[in-house]
């Protein structure tokens, strides 16, 4: 029967039901009473007990969700909700300058698509009309929600023809666009919340600034010492390095965070405003590491099908915190989540690990497979 203990929920799956049912059956109209599965009653018992197993599964997953820890989705989010927290939403990228050139008087509609090297499709904001030297302005966004990255100089192709352009090129880069936050992201951000409010710790920095719209990986690291520490950081400083956010916006947490007479580290300078003062704040930015995976793979049986697709997408969704090195052996279980094979030969970058800097974070980039028959 549904028990709830202190360890948890315990339910009973549906032979176990129907048995209970078939029991209690049998001591009311007796023993010789037919509960077959192809008679009436045995049928009426079959959907006692399917109805039954159903609440049972119900209960249980409602319980379930109200664990920060195993919920998902929108279950999560109303978990979330009780430190403050709500799911960071995806935002559209823009760029402010697209040049245009082309014949002159040539008109550009309000909402044509250009595409650029990545395949990313981007709307203009706005009309315009290229002036007597055969040129102009417009600002354009993507046409998806997300974060997607132009540079100054990288050019666009037209969706649909324009009669009289020739060229289109970025002038500034892109900004301002947030992929969704994923479940892991929003429980992570959770997790670290219970820190939020310390002001002597880095850890309550740390999840003050994983907080800051757009930022997807931090670490600080403290140097309570006298003495420069292993990984550059300066006596008594701390140096903040994340992934992501806006300068101004981390300068201004890191100002409110750190305790007075604590000096900051880091190659990127920014500055904020606090009580009439301007506040200089160092921090650094991590460098992606790619990392590339190489695999020999053995069938268990004779021409059983390998979905290599789905195990160089399980390995190229994996993420990894800065400064955490890639061993061969810690991305076995995320190869393994396919059946069919085992694993011959593995390696990342050539080796069994992959050294990671303390200002760097590793992306998987590649990945190998080979099928040894």
């Amino acid at each position: 029967m549904l028990q709830i203990t202190d360890k948890g929920m315990i339910i009973d799956d549906f032979d176990t039901i129907r048995n209970r049912l078939v029991e209690s059956f049998k001591s009311i109209y007796g023993e010789n009473v037919n509960l077959d599965s192809d008679t009436p009653d045995g049928q009426l018992l079959g959907l006692f007990s399917q109805e039954l197993f159903n609440i049972h599964q119900s209960v249980s997953f409602i319980v379930q969700m109200l664990d920060p820890y195993q919920a998902t989705g929108q279950w999560l989010e109303q978990r979330a909700m009780y430190a403050g927290l709500v799911r960071i939403t995806a935002s559209y990228s823009y760029i402010d300058e697209v040049i245009i050139t082309g014949k002159p008087k040539t008109i550009i509609p309000y909402n044509a698509i250009f595409i650029d090297s990545n395949k990313n499709r981007w709307i203009t904001t706005h009309a315009v009309t290229l002036n007597e030297l055969g040129s102009a302005r417009v600002k354009c966004r993507s046409q998806e929600l997300g974060n997607f990255t132009v540079k100054p100089l990288d050019e666009f192709t037209a969706s649909t023809i324009i009669i009289g352009v020739e060229k289109i090129t970025a002038n500034t880069s892109s900004y301002g666009g947030v992929d969704e936050e994923t479940d892991t992201q929003l429980l992570k951000r959770f997790m670290l919340s219970h820190s939020i409010n310390n002001y002597d710790d880095r850890r309550g920095m740390q999840s003050a600034l994983i907080n800051i719209t757009g930022v997807t990986k931090c670490v600080v690291y403290e140097n309570y010492t006298n003495q420069t520490d292993d990984k550059g950081v300066s006596a008594h400083s701390i140096n903040v390095v994340l992934l992501g956010g806006d300068d101004k916006r981390i300068a201004e947490v890191i100002t409110k965070k750190k305790i007075g007479g604590c000096g900051l580290f880091g190659q990127i300078q920014s500055s904020y405003l606090l009580d009439g003062i301007s506040r200089t704040v160092y921090f650094d930015r991590p460098k992606k590491i790619s990392v590339n995976v190489s695999m020999t793979l053995g069938r268990y049986k004779s021409f059983s099908d390998i979905n290599t697709d789905e195990i160089i997408t399980n390995l190229k969704n994996m993420d990894f915190d800065i400064g955490e090195s890639v061993y061969s052996s810690r991305i076995i279980s995320n190869i393994n989540l396919v059946d069919g094979f085992y694993i011959k030969q593995l390696t990342v970058n050539n080796s069994n690990i992959a050294n990671i800097n303390c200002r760097e974070y590793a992306q998987i980039a590649n990945v190998e497979v080979l099928i040894d028959d």
